[in-house]
């Protein structure tokens, strides 16, 4: 079969044309694919330099010295917030305590107060209809230095007494989370709410 076709492809002017320019386009194709290759990677090459010589200049600059002082004062502060236990235990004895008290002293009476450890994230749920409803983001796992207290919340519907608990939550100087919160009318005035806290694990010799 070979030999036929050489002996056609020296007797065919034709069929030698033929064949030297599909070789020449194939050439061609080949050079063309090549040269976009070598425009890709000079493009991503000066892009790389561009971006390494960007990072170069703000490394360069007086104030990232100030911004990382600034950022470590920020974290002692944040760290500062939370709240301290050496067990997960007394974490949620002391928290429960902590949330009945300050509902007491909003004047909200017999309140309702479940709390819990949070090993794992939460499954995002759902939340029942209701008249008035505020929810916040997503829960996420805790960070594994701290453990995560939830606590769900219900009581008799107040407007007064519910401002005043939400503001010593908020101005107490330790951080206390208000997951969701949901205030219906009927078929009694209930509020249904949910705080989560972070308590800092303490080792020893740490206070």
């Amino acid at each position: 079969m070979m030999d036929d076709f050489l002996t056609q492809l020296r007797g065919n002017p034709r069929l030698r044309w033929g064949i030297a320019l599909i070789v020449g386009i194939a050439w061609l194709y080949g050079i063309l694919l090549l040269r976009d290759e070598v425009a890709d990677q000079t493009l991503r090459y000066r892009s790389a330099t561009q971006a390494i010589a960007r990072l170069q200049a703000q490394l360069a600059q007086p104030e990232w010295a100030d911004r990382t002082t600034a950022a470590r004062a920020m974290a002692v502060q944040l760290e500062g917030r939370l709240w301290q236990a050496p067990t997960p235990g007394l974490a949620q004895s002391a928290y429960q305590d902590w949330v009945t008290a300050t509902l007491v002293k909003a004047g909200i009476n017999n309140p309702q107060v479940t709390v819990t450890v949070v090993e794992d994230a939460p499954a995002a749920g759902s939340t029942s209809a209701a008249p008035l409803t505020a929810a916040a983001a997503p829960a996420v796992a805790a960070p594994t230095d701290l453990w995560k207290i939830k606590a769900k919340l219900n009581f008799e519907f107040n407007a007064p007494a519910l401002m005043d608990f939400l503001a010593r939550l908020e101005s107490h100087e330790k951080q206390t989370v208000v997951n969701t919160l949901t205030a219906r009318k009927e078929p009694a005035p209930r509020v249904d709410m949910e705080v989560v806290a972070y308590f800092q694990k303490q080792t020893a010799g740490k206070p």
